[in-house]
């Protein structure tokens, strides 16, 4: 990535600034702008923001800053996304397997986000994330009030995440077990129960009281179960299918509907 910063010292367009410090067509200026990769700081205080039209006006002191890159802006920008439930206050997406949550210093056109964004024509905010290889249902807040609340029910543990998981190994079904293993000097636990299980491998439901990086796929692998199609952890569990693991069901309190939320994927993992 090539990273193009510096300070308007008087007033034009963005794209005129931009043709001036770099060396780029005004085609790849305004897609790497419409993409998400030129931000954008008012008189070099404050906030950074996106800043997407090259026919937006810029004024002596403001901060630009352009990430370029190529192969980012190759990534198929996402068209469709299944929403499971949604008010004035939130929706429960799904997010596809290989699909980013949120976008990157380079670009956001790939990510659920900003597709979420371009739906309801207005910012919108993201209050949980799953990794990009992970489908599952995604929490995303229509205002503020709504992102704080919702930010606040995942720190304090009240909304019920379970995932499910299949994993390499035979297991007992029904069986139960907490994982405690620090990640990163910090406490971990997951907790999982086996569904089903045959000669290769087995069906876990898995929940976590801690949101450690990568924390189910690194505790699973440390107890010699990686999950399959882990391209990261494990041995001997890779496959051409991509990770098998969902996040398949979000429970909490919902202080707007006032009744407790129950939602599910409308698919299960099978072995």
């Amino acid at each position: 990535m090539k990273i193009y910063k510096q300070k308007v010292t008087q007033k034009q367009t963005l794209g005129d600034f931009l043709l001036k410090i770099t060396k780029l067509t005004p085609k790849e200026l305004g897609e790497a702008a419409t993409k998400g990769g030129v931000w954008i700081q008012r008189r070099g205080k404050g906030k950074i923001l996106r800043i997407r039209l090259l026919s937006d006006v810029v004024n002596a002191e403001d901060v630009i800053q352009l990430n370029y890159d190529p192969k980012v802006l190759k990534l198929p920008e996402v068209t469709h996304l299944d929403c499971v439930y949604e008010d004035e206050n939130y929706g429960v997406w799904i997010k596809p397997a290989g699909v980013v949550p949120q976008g990157s210093q380079a670009s956001d056109h790939a990510s659920v986000l900003r597709y979420v964004e371009l739906q309801k024509k207005k910012e919108v905010f993201l209050v949980h994330r799953l990794d990009r290889e992970t489908l599952g249902l995604m929490l995303v807040a229509y205002n503020s009030k709504a992102a704080a609340f919702l930010s606040d029910l995942f720190v304090k543990n009240a909304i019920k995440k379970e995932y499910e998981a299949i994993v390499l190994g035979t297991m007992t079904p029904e069986r139960k077990e907490t994982i405690k293993a620090s990640l990163d000097d910090k406490e971990a636990i997951t907790h999982f129960t086996v569904i089903d299980s045959n000669e290769r491998c087995s069906l876990l439901k898995v929940s976590i009281e801690t949101g450690r990086l990568h924390q189910i796929r690194r505790h699973l692998d440390f107890i010699g179960h990686p999950i399959m199609g882990d391209p990261k952890y494990g041995k001997g569990n890779k496959n051409r299918e991509g990770l098998k693991l969902v996040a398949s069901r979000l429970t909490f309190q919902d202080p707007w509907a006032k009744k407790t939320q129950d939602f599910s994927l409308p698919e299960h993992l099978n072995l």
